[in-house]
């Protein structure tokens, strides 16, 4: 399917959000909000007797759920993106990690990182599923995020799927603006909620020192975190050029089993690029130790950046240190001056 096809579907399939105020009242057919009221027992009851949602790969994507997978650039994020919904579109346990399904299901995969050269190059040789559905947006052509999302929408519908994995979000919005990145996870929330599928949303972070990874080195994370139900992070371990490590650093329906130990994998090219399963480690022991030569640099690049008149908050995105880490630096650098 096309992008034209799937835009002039968009008319017909598209609906207006499920859950204004208006449309509750019209519902109801009075003034009184449609809302649902339980004692907390019921609740109980009835919540117990719910089917449990599925692991769909391990820990980390969850049935219904709408989750984040992030990484700085180059670390493979797109290749555990897509390793991901290949194992679900075959319903497959394999390389180490565990699937609660025992079936293919219908999977989109919304491709705006890969060219067809990339792909090629990435996985011949490699048998898919027909149940994995590849949607790409053509280059040079610029979208509005409410025009990908109604393609996204018409594109589910049309192709019956069970969960749609978008990489990258950032081709969707400004990932640095907290007001743009809820928006359009707030979309997304909406879809799942109204379509009763799963969301994988693959994003990049401009994390670059040592320490171990955080919610907060999602862009825009403050906010964003609180509306996805999980997220996890793949880093690159230091001094293996094939090692990598997936870190849980939020999950709403269970235990974070891989949030220190992380999860280590290693990426292989056989059949495929993709992660095997290694072992389990102490984060901080896969990173580079920081050498004084290291932190005296850091010091040197944000004082240059305060000097040229960036905020705490700049910095901090532009460098990968925390905010609190800033400020300390540069009321430190400012004694320095002071005393000289």
């Amino acid at each position: 399917m096309d992008l034209h096809s799937i835009e002039s579907s968009v008319m017909t399939k598209m609906e207006k959000p499920r859950y204004t105020l208006k449309r509750m009242e019209e519902k109801s057919g009075n003034d009184t909000p449609f809302f649902k009221v339980r004692t907390a027992n019921t609740r109980l009851e009835e919540s117990i007797r719910m089917e449990k949602p599925r692991r769909l790969f391990d820990c980390f994507v969850v049935e219904g759920e709408v989750t984040v997978l992030f990484a700085p650039t180059n670390v493979g994020k797109s290749v555990l993106a897509l390793q991901i919904a290949d194992a679900i579109s075959r319903g497959t346990s394999e390389y180490g990690f565990e699937s609660e399904l025992t079936s293919g299901e219908n999977v989109g995969y919304v491709d705006l990182e890969n060219t067809d050269q990339q792909f090629a190059g990435r996985y011949s040789g490699h048998q898919f599923s027909d149940k994995l559905k590849i949607l790409e947006v053509p280059t040079g052509v610029e979208y509005t995020s409410e025009q990908l999302l109604s393609f996204l929408k018409s594109f589910i519908i049309a192709e019956k799927c069970k969960m749609i994995v978008y990489d990258n979000i950032s081709f969707m919005c400004n990932l640095q603006s907290a007001k743009e990145a809820m928006a359009i996870i707030k979309a997304l929330r909406e879809l799942r909620d109204e379509l009763g599928i799963t969301i994988l949303v693959v994003a990049h972070t401009n994390k670059k020192n040592n320490k171990p990874m955080t919610i907060n080195d999602l862009a825009g994370s403050a906010k964003v975190g609180n509306l996805i139900d999980a997220a996890f992070a793949l880093g690159r371990v230091e001094g293996d050029t094939g090692l990598r490590y997936i870190k849980q650093l939020k999950a709403r329906s269970g235990e974070k089993i891989y949030e220190d130990p992380v999860m280590v994998v290693e990426m292989v090219k056989e059949n495929g690029l993709h992660f095997e399963y290694r072992d389990t480690d102490i984060e901080q022991n896969l990173l580079k130790k920081p050498d004084e030569d290291d932190e005296e640099m850091v010091y040197h690049q944000v004082w240059h950046l305060h000097k040229q008149g960036l905020s705490c908050r700049k910095i901090e995105s532009e460098l990968g240190v925390s905010k609190s880490k800033v400020n300390n630096i540069v009321n430190a650098m400012k004694k320095r001056e002071e005393s000289k």
